[in-house]
């Protein structure tokens, strides 16, 4: 049990893990470690927890302290993009929850060895500047991840993934349905999703009896 200072309300927060949310802080699906608000049905992923700490370090060791600035609409360092809530009180820096909180190294099966999460190109080719993954145009002023050994530049997102900290085939029991729900993402077949009847192309949650065909979407 804690108190968190970011929290909107008075409640203290519990720590819970195996249970599939949806982050309050980063909108991340997740079923990892969060703290969950013991009066509210609200939860929040030990990620943001950390990275709303005053003045938690950024990964890349920026030399300040970052603090949360609610409504901040000043870019991100990583991606480039308006709205980094985390900033910097001594110089021009700003980074997203997200951004915050992507790991130093991370693999992926584009390159046998860990990429290294990278903060600038030392390459002054422009024909360099592009994801060896999705294969498109990269931009070098953004964070990515690299690999020295083999020259290997990808997108963060493209090694991330969508959903980095969601395990697939695990139960979710909080439903209203009488039996434990699979978490499945759909890859060839998709069958109609049982609340608005559209095909479940994303994360979805499947009934784990055979006999019962029940599926739905996680937003739904």
């Amino acid at each position: 049990m804690m108190n968190v200072w970011h929290h909107d309300f008075q409640e203290p927060l519990a720590l819970i893990s195996d249970k599939a949310f949806k982050c309050q802080r980063c909108l991340q699906i997740s079923n990892a470690f969060a703290y969950e608000c013991c009066g509210f049905d609200e939860k929040i992923c030990l990620r943001c927890v950390i990275a709303l700490t005053p003045g938690a370090q950024t990964c890349l060791k920026h030399e300040h302290p970052l603090f949360l600035y609610r409504g901040h609409k000043g870019k991100c360092n990583a991606c480039g993009q308006p709205g980094a809530a985390l900033r910097c009180k001594d110089c021009n820096f700003g980074l997203h929850l997200n951004c915050f909180s992507l790991p130093i190294t991370a693999g992926h099966k584009c390159d046998e060895h860990l990429l290294l999460l990278t903060d600038h190109n030392d390459n002054s080719y422009s024909e360099s500047y592009h994801c060896d993954i999705c294969e498109k145009i990269r931009d070098p002023n953004c964070w990515f991840y690299h690999c020295t050994t083999c020259d290997t530049s990808t997108h963060a997102n493209c090694v991330i993934g969508k959903y980095p900290f969601l395990k697939l085939g695990s139960f979710n029991e909080e439903t209203d349905h009488p039996h434990p729900l699979t978490i499945v993402k759909k890859k060839y077949y998709y069958p109609d999703c049982d609340e608005c009847g559209k095909p479940c192309k994303d994360v979805a949650l499947e009934c784990s009896k055979s006999e019962c065909k029940y599926i739905i979407h996680w937003d739904c």
